[in-house]
């Protein structure tokens, strides 16, 4: 029973995660990037979008530098870091960036191998009086979507738990049956 369950669980992992293809993009070099506050201030989360991705699926933001800098998803789990992949929805994606300290800084997308854009962001000091709601005392919007394969993976998990839960309540009563 033990050998059916791991092959039954093998087999559907790799229907899920496997299922998906490499995406071949036609896009061009320099896809245009925007800001929703082009003076962003300390703690303050700003939307970076970029358009005109062509048919890729999902792109890859980064920041550089990464100190003092995230880049925010709930893509599996919320996050915090210097890189986040991004579904990319009828040729456009976005990430929600936030800086921790003053700078300049560099965001990127690019398909996993090649950056193809990029947007940079000259960050002020809190309460410089350069916009923003630094300090407001909200929590920055995250942004992003769960993958389907990763939905479909935890379905597949609990429906597979279930039945293995049924099949040892079903021995269980045949053998006190005897």
């Amino acid at each position: 029973m033990f050998k059916k369950t791991v092959a039954a669980l093998a087999v559907a992992g790799l229907l899920v995660l496997g299922g998906a293809g490499a995406a071949s993009a036609d896009y061009p070099a320099g896809v245009p990037g925007t800001v929703s506050d082009t003076t962003p201030t300390v703690g303050q989360s700003v939307t970076v979008t970029f358009t005109e991705l062509g048919d890729l699926q999902t792109v890859f933001f980064s920041v550089t530098p990464s100190t003092g800098a995230t880049l925010a998803s709930i893509v599996v789990a919320s996050s915090g870091g210097s890189s986040v992949e991004k579904p990319v929805t009828n040729g456009s994606a976005s990430a929600t960036f936030t800086a921790q300290t003053a700078g300049t800084y560099v965001v990127s997308v690019s398909d996993g191998e090649t950056t193809i854009g990029s947007v940079t962001l000259n960050v002020a000091a809190a309460g410089s009086g350069s916009g923003g709601t630094g300090g407001s005392g909200q929590l920055p919007a995250t942004g992003g979507e769960v993958p389907g394969a990763i939905i479909w993976l935890g379905v597949g998990a609990i429906g597979l738990g279930g039945i293995a839960v049924a099949a040892a309540v079903a021995r269980r009563r045949a053998a006190g049956n005897r």
